[in-house]
């Protein structure tokens, strides 16, 4: 048997065992490999697949969640169990977690769209407390019930209308990938992200959209849509590759 014949077996034996971390751990290190065969790379893929669902039903069907499994999640190093672990962060009662919540928002290699999501689960449970919160090597205090991510939200969706009225039509591939960047922007750059430049940022979004898929256009491409201030627009642009 070849050495990723032995990985791939061993990678499936951990998930027949419901060793979903290890597995996954497994996993990303042999994809984070400088060369893979292509056959082998299909298959990891194939395999994280099966265990980011095996994650995900386990944790629905479990009549209690288990708090220490979430916190192991967002304690990975995993990205998409991160992202599974948020979305039951509302199901168990944060006030009795404090300390782990504490301990998870000062790791300095979880990112930041993940400690956003955090702190937006603080703020549904009503958390009135200041939290330390790492953001790009710099400790912040914030106290969630303060946050007021109810207008973050509106002037996303303000974003997102122009995107829609502008591109949608014309090319909706282009337009989910600015809605997909208008949101991701948004949980990277919080508590620092401002409600303001909505034109210039959604014709920013919409640029990068195109140059990810198209090729590159001048600036002054999206005004066929709407009116922006060019200079602007281009700060953000290069902001936007920066930390998208």
């Amino acid at each position: 048997m070849s050495y990723y014949n032995e990985i791939i077996a061993e990678i499936e034996k951990l998930i027949q065992e419901k060793k979903e971390s290890e597995a996954l751990l497994k996993i990303n290190v042999e994809l984070s490999m400088p060369y893979i065969p292509n056959d082998i790379e299909i298959q990891l893929i194939n395999l994280k697949k099966e265990v980011h669902s095996a994650i995900n039903l386990k944790t629905e069907k479990s009549q209690s969640i288990d708090p220490k499994y979430l916190f192991e999640l967002l304690s990975s190093s995993d990205k998409e169990q991160q992202i599974i672990a948020t979305n039951f962060l509302s199901k168990i009662n944060l006030r009795e977690y404090l300390k782990e919540i504490k301990e998870i928002l000062n790791l300095t290699e979880l990112e930041n769209p993940i400690k956003t999501l955090i702190i937006y689960n603080l703020k549904l449970q009503e958390l009135n407390q200041d939290f330390e919160f790492i953001f790009n090597q710099e400790k912040i205090i914030i106290n969630p019930s303060k946050v007021e991510f109810e207008k973050d939200f509106e002037f996303i969706n303000e974003i997102d209308k122009l995107i829609y009225d502008s591109v949608e039509n014309e090319n909706p591939g282009i337009a989910h990938d600015a809605k997909f960047l208008n949101i991701n922007y948004y949980l990277n750059n919080f508590p620092i992200f401002k409600r303001e430049n909505a034109n210039e940022k959604a014709a920013a979004l919409i640029l990068l959209s195109i140059e990810m898929l198209e090729g590159a256009k001048q600036i002054s491409y999206v005004k066929k849509w709407f009116n922006y201030n060019e200079e602007v627009c281009q700060e953000i642009l290069m902001e936007l590759k920066r930390n998208v």
